[in-house]
């Protein structure tokens, strides 16, 4: 028992479940832009974003090991199964794996480039930005720019792609603050300041809300105009959807922050099925 659980530990250096979701929703969004499975660029977009995902989560663990140790958390680097130079040369691999199999994919450099944003926004955030209230900065263009790349690799204009950056960069935001939530007091305790301890609460709470909010809206009015009304339907529901987000975040009080933050999840991850669905032109 012992050893399953040193070894799952170990596996954390990598954030397998985050790493792993992560890239299933890249595959979900390359099926809405066309690439199927039959298609050697779905099994490409699963391998780079896959090690994008573990070259940060490596380094987010090589960054934090003081702070983890200093808290006792039982985490790959403090318990001793890890070293941090293994944690930074994997992070290191990680990264170089992905550019390289932009290359052997031929997917372009402008392809390339993409991905190295990405993953700078990743390091950016492990290496600088994680303490501060800036911290929000590398989700909201790393996540909408997950499916502008695979949008760019599916052929689709740019100009039709900027609607991913409208409205999917406040539906980033209010995740990001979402998870820092429940995190808030550890990390006051722990000198950081992050924007959900700059903010406190319950501003915190009601920025969550009003930037999921705000991004609901903001796709509705992009996808309303020229989509099916199927598309404009689902629209108007995420909206909704957001609007009982909004009322349950202002009564924090009566709810769980980890309970309300996998709401939010929900809700952002409902708004940008359509929003990716009308940046497809499907």
């Amino acid at each position: 028992m012992r050893a399953a659980a040193a070894r799952w530990t170990v596996v954390e250096l990598l954030h397998p479940i985050p790493s792993l979701l992560t890239t299933l929703a890249a595959l979900g969004f390359a099926w809405i832009f066309g690439i199927s499975p039959r298609d050697r660029r779905f099994w490409w977009i699963a391998a780079i974003m896959l090690l994008v995902q573990f070259s940060i989560s490596a380094l987010n663990e090589w960054a934090d090991a003081d702070l983890d140790r200093q808290a006792q958390r039982q985490r790959p680097i403090p318990a001793g199964l890890v070293s941090r130079g293994a944690a930074l040369g994997l992070a290191v691999i990680c990264a170089v794996g992905a550019f390289l199999f932009c290359v052997l994919a031929e997917l372009g450099p402008f392809a390339l480039l993409l991905v190295g944003i990405g993953t700078a926004c990743g390091w950016a955030y492990d290496l600088w930005l994680k303490p501060t209230p800036l911290s929000v900065v590398p989700f909201a263009i790393a996540f909408p720019l997950m499916p502008f790349w695979i949008g760019v690799l599916a052929g689709r204009p740019l100009s039709s792609l900027l609607v991913l950056f409208l409205g999917g960069s406040p539906l980033a935001a209010a995740i990001h603050l979402a998870d820092a939530i429940p995190d808030r007091d550890a990390d006051r305790a722990a000198g950081l300041r992050t924007l959900a301890v700059a903010l406190g609460s319950p501003r915190a709470e009601m920025a969550a809300a009003g930037l999921l909010l705000l991004g609901s809206l903001v796709s509705t009015v992009l996808v309303i105009r020229r989509s099916p009304s199927s598309m404009a339907a689902l629209s108007l529901v995420a909206v909704v959807a957001s609007a009982v987000v909004a009322g349950l975040r202002a009564r924090a009080s009566r709810w769980s922050s980890r309970f309300s933050k996998w709401i939010v999840i929900a809700a952002a991850a409902l708004v940008a099925v359509p929003l990716v669905a009308e940046a497809s032109g499907r």
